[in-house]
């Protein structure tokens, strides 16, 4: 008999001598459920009997709870725990409509193709099984169908004809479904139900895009004259009604955690550190774990780190190993959660690509290898395990960066955070455009039959900018407009990767500055390829196999440029401005090495990788020459400038104690010095317009700084060059001063919390756009932009 799971991880982690246990408490659970009888439910007789036999023991009580308010119509979100059996929420609902309607339909919108996939197979199970449907599936092959990008598009007008329920994506929703919408006619004037399922994965640019998606499909149905009922689901979401009210603009009615009911299996964390790098530890630990018959999902900082530990696993020739990330073709997404179901595959390394509840059996362990960066995301990583009543473990290793050493030392503060707010932004102008132009071609071209009250405001204010002539961007003015909206970006298109003609998967533009550039080494599923060619009139990466086992690193300057301020805080020596700004990434060199770490190559110059522009929001701390002058003259030029590039990390890197929910790659910093002779650190959105992400360090800037200060002061290495746990650059051999970056610290935080710190009020124009306070023109007395140099009235010069 195998002995329980969490006695077998103890048991491996016992046996590495060099591990200090940071944080291991009791485990929690097991949890029975609370059931009320399925009867309690006025659900149709035929899939009350059904799921009477299928679930003897009744509905879980918040089950019962959320499928009565869908019944009476209420638009409902339900945020329980992981494995608390939300399909069967809105499967019910959606199967007694077809039973008491057989015209309706509805529609499940899902964040990633692998959960319509996986749910697909579900919710055909449970339909086969109930006498009255059998036969209507047995006689109509898509009754319950995915129309996604890996439809056959020979069957997709079938699928239109024939189904009741359709799952599919935002992407396809978008392409395939509004922008064709006279050919859903059936579908849609029947629709009953939308399913919003993972609802948390809405946010940022991508949330931003759903929500305006929603609208519209408000909107496509409407015109067909249905008026759905929507129902969201997810295990981790912080104040789950106002983000479903902000994301598809309805009221709501949340069934949440005080209403849990579901039944919880065993579940017990560790967070270990060792003296091997934490990548090395993270891959002794999943494959040791993996080796003791575990099934175990190891989550990894990036996709780049993923696709190391894979290739480092892959010299001792395990089988077993997989790697999972975006990128990825669909038959090796498909071929990997399909090992994990029947055990052919018991390890894999996974970027946050499988935080989702994807069912992909009953995994026993996860390792992350580098802690979350929100407790949100820290939830639904463990919650990959300890699913259906089994126990499971969840190991916890944070990197040598300076917001998981943070954590490290006080843990308690990482599992007592709540969930964070979801940044979830109607503003970006680029995508609010997009989506009018589109709505705008879905209403049949004119601009009068778009149903605002449906919409939305801030849809309604782009339409009236237009309608006033204030708007000229080409997307207005081009046939499709469906083509130029990029649901899950800003537009940017992805590149192919190819190597000897096949199709290995996608990158897109930001990442290709950092990973794909001309003479990279490039990983994907653990192998390694040579870039040959960037092709960017194709959009195409041309690759060959690499043998060397090198890898290359690009040095990328970045340039940022201020556009327009909207908020500002100042005081004598520091000015906060939160602001929309301009940041174009160049790449200096390449540096290629070898196994041990030793330079073989250096390739001055970009290669031929144009630069990356990104206009986007951000927030900028100007310490202004007074303070900086001061700072100089007691540290000394070069190691003030160094102190400031190393403040700049330590911020950037604790950013995320003060945000909502971000990855690293949602944000980037930068710190430089200006000729008036002020030094300023900018954080910003690594999205084309941005996303609301950093603006929050705006009004948290004081905590930032403090929290910046802490972690210096509590880092235990003793060499005043500090480590990568606070200030050590880990791409470069320079070194700062932990005693400089502190007083320069110090001084900023002093300014910060001054008494005259002051805020300044800023006006909107009638675009949108932020301006300064105004000034007055000595001549004509006219009100004026403050930054204007001539009067708009008179043409007098401004002082």
């Amino acid at each position: 008999m195998k002995p329980p799971v969490i006695d077998t991880i103890s048991q491996v982690l016992d046996s590495f001598s060099d591990v200090v246990r940071h944080y291991a408490p009791d485990s929690t659970g097991p949890t029975p459920g609370r059931f009320v009888p399925v009867s309690s439910v006025p659900l149709h007789d035929a899939l009350a009997a059904t799921l009477t036999n299928l679930h003897p023991n009744g509905f879980f009580s918040h089950q019962a709870h959320a499928i009565g308010r869908l019944l009476a119509g209420e638009h409902t979100v339900v945020a329980t725990k992981t494995s608390s059996g939300k399909s069967l929420i809105y499967s019910a609902p959606v199967l007694d409509a077809i039973l008491r309607e057989p015209d309706a339909t509805a529609i499940f919108i899902y964040p990633q193709k692998a959960l319509a996939n996986d749910q697909a197979e579900k919710i055909r199970a449970l339909a086969a099984s109930i006498p009255q449907l059998e036969a209507t599936i047995s006689r109509v092959p898509h009754f319950i169908s995915r129309y996604d990008g890996a439809t056959p598009k020979e069957v997709r007008a079938t699928i239109r004809e024939q189904a009741s329920i359709v799952l599919t994506n935002p992407d396809m929703l978008h392409m395939g479904i509004l922008q064709h919408h006279h050919l859903w006619a059936r579908f849609l004037s029947r629709l009953k139900f939308v399913i919003i399922d993972e609802c948390h994965a809405y946010r940022g640019v991508f949330g931003a895009n759903v929500a305006l998606l929603l609208r519209r499909l408000r909107q496509a149905s409407a015109l067909h004259g249905s008026s759905p009922t929507m129902v969201a689901t997810s295990a981790t979401i912080r104040e789950p009604q106002v983000h479903l009210e902000k994301l598809t603009g309805e009221s709501f009615t949340c069934i949440g955690s005080d209403d849990d009911g579901s039944a919880q299996g065993r579940r017990r964390f560790w967070m270990i550190s060792g003296t091997d790098h934490f990548y090395d530890l993270g891959r002794k630990a999943a494959l040791e774990l993996a080796k003791q018959g575990l099934s175990v999902l190891a989550f990894c900082p990036s996709r780049v780190a993923a696709e190391v530990l894979t290739s480092r696993v892959g010299e001792a020739s395990e089988p077993f190993v997989r790697v999972y990330r975006a990128g990825i073709s669909a038959k090796d997404r498909e071929a990997i959660e399909a090992g994990l179901r029947d055990g052919s595959v018991r390890l894999v390394f996974s970027t946050n690509a499988l935080e989702l509840g994807i069912d992909i059996g009953a995994l026993d362990a996860v390792v992350c290898i580098g802690l979350p960066n929100s407790m949100m995301s820290l939830l639904q990583r463990a919650g990959r395990v300890a699913r259906a009543g089994k126990e499971g473990g969840v190991i916890l290793i944070p990197a040598d960066t300076p917001i998981d050493s943070y954590y490290a030392s006080i843990p308690e503060e990482l599992f007592n955070r709540d969930n964070e707010p979801l940044a979830l932004s109607l503003d970006n102008k680029r995508i609010l455009r997009g989506h009018v132009a589109c709505a705008i071609k879905e209403a049949g071209g004119d601009a009068a039959s778009l149903r605002l009250d449906l919409l939305g405001d801030a849809v309604a204010k782009v339409v009236a900018l237009r309608e006033a002539g204030a708007l000229e961007d080409d997307i207005f003015y081009i046939d499709e407009p469906h083509s130029r909206v990029n649901v899950r970006s800003m537009g940017e298109h992805s590149y192919e990767l190819r190597c000897d003609g096949d199709r290995l998967g996608d990158i897109d533009d930001c990442h290709l500055l950092r990973e794909a550039y001309q003479s990279a080494i490039y990983l994907h599923g653990g192998v390694a390829y040579r870039v040959k060619d960037v092709r960017k009139g194709e959009r195409m990466i041309v690759l060959n196999r690499d043998f060397s086992g090198n890898r290359t690193t690009p040095y990328i300057q970045k340039q940022i440029k201020l556009k327009a301020c909207r908020s500002v805080k100042e005081s004598p020596e520091v000015g906060v401005v939160l602001a929309e700004l301009d940041a174009t990434e160049r790449i200096l060199s390449i540096v290629e090495k070898n196994r041990s770490g030793s330079p073989v190559k250096t390739i001055p110059g970009s290669g031929g990788t144009t630069p990356h522009r990104l206009p986007t929001e951000g927030v900028q701390l100007t310490i202004k020459p007074s303070l900086w002058d001061r700072y100089v003259n007691d540290i000394g030029a070069p190691q003030s400038k160094a102190a400031l590039e190393a403040c700049e990390r330590l911020i950037a890197s604790m950013f995320p104690t003060v945000s909502g929910p971000c990855d690293p790659q949602d944000y980037s910093s930068s710190s430089t010095l200006r000729s008036d002779g002020s030094a300023v650190i900018t954080l910003y959105d690594n999205v084309y317009g941005g996303a609301d992400v950093t603006p929050c360090a705006f009004q948290h800037i004081e905590t930032l700084i403090s929290n910046a200060i802490r972690r210096l002061g509590d880092c235990q290495c003793v060499d005043d060059a500090g480590c990568f746990r606070c200030i050590k650059n880990p791409r470069a051999e320079e070194t700062s001063s932990k005693q400089a970056c502190l007083s320069l610290l110090n001084r900023i935080h002093r300014a910060i919390t001054a008494d005259n710190l002051r805020t300044i009020e800023l006006h909107q124009t009638t675009s949108g756009e932020a301006t300064k306070e105004e000034s007055t023109c000595p001549a004509c007395q006219a009100k004026q932009r403050a930054d204007a140099r001539f009067c708009d009235n008179c043409g007098q010069k401004i002082e």
